[in-house]
């Protein structure tokens, strides 16, 4: 796109029709940086590459690919579209034109991106000389005879960490061939290992370099990643590498950037409406369609993604709401031409159809693509000028990643971010500072949790005997990351209670096995618990589509998409839901010309159902939880204007989570403290969110493996609780009333049986508030933001947006950093039997003033008074 029609595009934008500029911020262009590449390639190769136009490689990319064929480990957090993937390309290829034996493993969170890179290196490969180097996938949709050929065959294998963990590691005899050569191993898009399935992935590796070593090998890990704030500490706690080359000077050319933040015009002044953000990013995304110009329209749900989807395509055909469509030829032309143009991408869509827009996107045939994150990963869809954010995606590391999807080389791009109504998009739009001035959010995973790193020694003791040496020095490395002095007692604990069998041979040395399962991994899952996808089936007797399978749904989603009377769509088609079977997981449905699109309606509660510990003088508490999610009822909507036209009751099953819970009870002195209960309210809603984000700080995990809910009086009487939740911070009536009464605050783990967060948060006890006051008071806003205690300004509470805690908590473990002191921890929790001092009442004029109070209240409680 040219810098000329990029203004006239901009300029449109900027007349304030449908919304008012908040802000315009401009990247300026930047040239490439070359380098020479380092010594040792194949003339093949480079004559392969130089066919592709890469003659010489950008700087980063040189840096990148000497560090790696010298041995070192190497991560690269340079941005979208800078050629990463030539960093991993070149060192594998070239290692196995040395030697043909080598071998390399490419790890991707995803199926899809696995499969899109073995494409590209089989291409390349294919140029290099035909037969030289074979590449294949290895997941859940590779047939077996491929299955067989990538694990004897195969130079290259590209699967996913789930994959390594059930389908490698406890048949690592029969990978021999692969890993006894295994030269290079890369992690690709290692953002997303973070948080309880990041450290899941963690430790699916420190078992991978045991299974390496035992086959001969120590191969080099190549990760790669987005912009985030800590990629070299993250690569070293995820990979168990200390010594990690931080590559982040992009070489790559880049054109001008030009970012504008559109908010909705206000509708009634009265109450402060704006016009609904769906409709003015259709409007917005339609201004680069008519210039046509190549768009992404990156969607929060499934749902938006759908409804912009249909918009645009009656738009691109001339439809007019409310009037017949035409059946002339010329009307059916521009429909079908309109399908063409305009695309849906999004998960549960099938593998074919997710591949043919992709194939179309490159092409150039879909000039439009309404996606939700399912884009934002590195998969090749060829240049793009324009993205379009249908509302603030949650973080500043997500918004750059998405945004940088936009440019080819030095050509100028242009992003536009429409805000919703929520409160984080309107706090954004108070102060578009924060986007564009701050840092992006730190990664975090704790392969140490004992919950998370027991099951993982199971299935290491399985695949290879843990022996620890007679005599061996206390700070020796006998596992991966975990000296003999702790993991030692790790093991004895868990033989003592079954978990293993451990034996002492002949040379003194003790041996732990695992008895009695097949394969342990089986029953670990990576991603928490796994429920079977609802599969969504065409009805249409007497046609050849009956019974045809159209879409796949998650197991959670299921009762909101897939309930009888729901109207579900595919790319703008859409179909009735005739009746769900729940057991065998399958919808039926029939296609319709509907009018309206529906919306179920969701509730989330929460209550503690059997104390584990319990230390009401400090009014602390941990016990296990019952988390339920139903669906009463859904509305009917109206396409476009989105007027209710009608409702149905949902008669299905409620999802149920069986987890556990840290508890904190404000007491009665809460009520003296904050007498006001309108502001008690607003301040145990802002301390539930801070708690909750520095909490996800302290433990290392994301902000989505924990909730948090507040519920009036003691959690251990059993009353259920609304659960927090949503980006949008709205909270119910309920909610409200509970914290404005004596308000007690859960967090919980937003995981099957739990992952031992809430434990360590009830041991933490005291260190972990006074984290959250050190997060609050050290915040540079005024009377508390999005940040730290989820507010645009006094009473307004927000909940969980899925951004991180403050800046100035340490990323450094609990305090329980022994591993064998953590284990005991979770089994002997430490109570108390004294009582401190009720806290004197202050006079407060904000609402950061008043969850200070609380805060060092309950610290100060916690301490016993200390």
């Amino acid at each position: 796109m040219d810098g000329a029609r990029l203004n006239a595009i901009r300029e449109q934008l900027c007349q304030g029709r449908h919304a008012d500029v908040v802000a315009q911020h401009e990247v300026a262009a930047r040239a490439g940086s070359y380098a020479d590449w380092p010594a040792g390639f194949d003339d093949r190769l480079l004559s392969a590459l130089a066919k592709r136009g890469v003659t010489r490689p950008y700087t980063h990319q040189a840096e990148a690919i000497a560090a790696a064929r010298g041995g070192q480990d190497v991560v690269l957090a340079t941005s979208t579209a800078s050629g990463k993937s030539l960093c991993f390309h070149a060192p594998i290829v070239q290692a196995v034109l040395d030697d043909p034996r080598a071998r390399a493993l490419l790890l991707f969170p995803t199926k899809a991106l696995a499969r899109d890179q073995v494409r590209s290196l089989r291409a390349l490969a294919a140029e290099v000389g035909p037969g030289l180097i074979g590449a294949g996938a290895y997941d859940g949709d590779t047939p077996p005879e491929e299955r067989k050929a990538a694990r004897t065959r195969a130079h290259v294998v590209a699967t996913n960490p789930d994959m390594l963990h059930r389908g490698v590691l406890p048949h690592h005899d029969r990978w021999a061939p692969l890993l006894a050569e295994l030269r290079y191993v890369v992690l690709d898009e290692l953002h997303m290992y973070r948080g309880v399935f990041g450290s899941h992935v963690a430790n699916v590796l420190r078992r991978l370099w045991r299974v390496c070593a035992y086959h001969g090998a120590r191969p080099t890990v190549i990760c790669c990643s987005a912009t985030i704030n800590n990629p070299r500490e993250l690569a070293a706690a995820v990979t168990g590498r200390p010594d990690f080359v931080l590559v982040d000077r992009d070489g790559a050319p880049s054109g001008p950037r030009t970012f504008v933040v559109l908010n909705p015009k206000v509708v009634d002044p009265a109450t402060g409406v704006r016009r609904d953000y769906l409709k003015v990013t259709r409007a917005v995304t339609s201004v680069f369609r008519e210039a046509g110009v190549a768009t992404l329209a990156f969607c929060r749900t499934r749902k938006a993604v759908e409804l912009l989807t249909r918009y645009l395509r009656e738009d691109e055909a001339g439809v007019t709401p409310g009037e017949p469509v035409g059946m002339d030829a010329a009307a059916q032309a521009r429909a079908e031409l309109a399908k063409k143009k305009i695309r849906g991408y999004r998960g549960g869509y099938l593998p074919e159809r997710r591949r043919e827009v992709e194939q179309a996107l490159q092409d150039g045939e879909a000039q439009v693509v309404a996606t939700t994150h399912a884009l934002e990963l590195g998969m090749d869809i060829g240049g793009l000028d324009a993205v379009v954010l249908a509302g603030y995606p949650g973080t500043r590391a997500a918004t750059l990643q998405r945004s940088g999807r936009a440019g080819r080389r030095l050509s100028p791009s242009l992003t536009a971010l429409v805000l919703s109504s929520d409160p984080l998009d309107q706090f954004i739009a108070a102060t578009p500072a924060f986007l564009f001035d701050e840092p992006p959010e730190r990664a975090q995973v704790d392969p140490d949790n004992p919950e998370i790193l027991i099951p993982h020694l199971r299935c290491a003791a399985y695949e290879l005997p843990i022996t620890l040496p007679p005599g061996e020095a206390l700070e020796t490395v006998v596992y991966p990351g975990i000296a003999a002095g702790e993991i030692g007692p790790a093991l004895a604990y868990l033989a003592e209670r079954g978990a293993l069998h451990g034996e002492r041979g002949a040379d003194g040395a003790a041996r732990y096995f695992t008895i009695g399962d097949a394969f342990p991994a089986d029953k670990v899952d990576l991603r928490g618990g796994l429920e079977e996808n609802f599969t969504v089936l065409e009805v249409a007797p007497g046609l050849a589509s009956d019974g045809r399978l159209l879409a796949e749904v998650d197991f959670e989603d299921g009762p909101l998409y897939l309930h009888p009377g729901a109207i579900y769509s595919v790319e703008g088609t859409t179909y009735e839901v005739l009746r769900l079977d729940w057991q065998p997981r399958k919808a039926y449905v029939r296609e319709v010309k509907a009018t309206y699109y529906t919306e179920a309606i969701s509730q989330v509660k929460v209550r503690l159902v059997e104390p584990i510990a319990s230390d009401p003088p400090r009014g602390r508490g941990l016990g296990y939880a019952h988390l339920v999610r139903t669906v009463p009822g859904f509305k009917k909507l109206r396409f476009r204007t989105h007027e209710n036209v009608g409702a149905g009751p949902v008669h299905l099953p409620d999802l149920e989570l069986h987890t556990l819970a840290v508890h904190f009870t404000f007491g009665e002195w809460a009520l003296s403290l904050v007498p006001d209960p309108g502001r008690r309210a607003a301040a145990a809603l802002a301390i539930g969110h801070a708690v909750h984000h520095c909490a996800a700080m302290l433990l290392m995990c994301d902000v989505h493996d924990l909730g948090h809910a507040v519920v009036a009086g003691t959690a251990e009487a059993g009353s259920w609780a609304p659960v927090i939740a949503g980006r949008g911070g709205r909270v119910s009536t309920d909610a409200v009333m509970q914290a404005g009464a004596a308000p007690c605050l859960l967090v919980y783990d937003n995981l099957p049986g739990g992952a031992g967060l809430a434990s360590q948060a009830y041991a933490l006890g005291a260190e972990l508030f006074e984290r959250v006051i050190a997060a609050v008071s050290g915040c540079r806003c005024a009377r508390g933001c999005p940040t730290c205690l989820g507010v645009q300004g006094a009473g307004e509470p927000l909940g969980s947006h899925g951004g991180e805690a403050v800046r100035t908590v340490p990323a450094e473990p609990p305090g329980l950093k022994g591993l064998a002191s953590r284990i005991a921890a979770m089994q002997s929790l430490p109570g108390a039997n004294h009582t401190p001092p009720r806290p004197t009442p202050q006079p407060r004029e904000s609402l950061r003033a008043d969850a200070m109070a609380l805060l060092m209240a309950l610290r100060d409680r916690l301490r016993g008074a200390a």
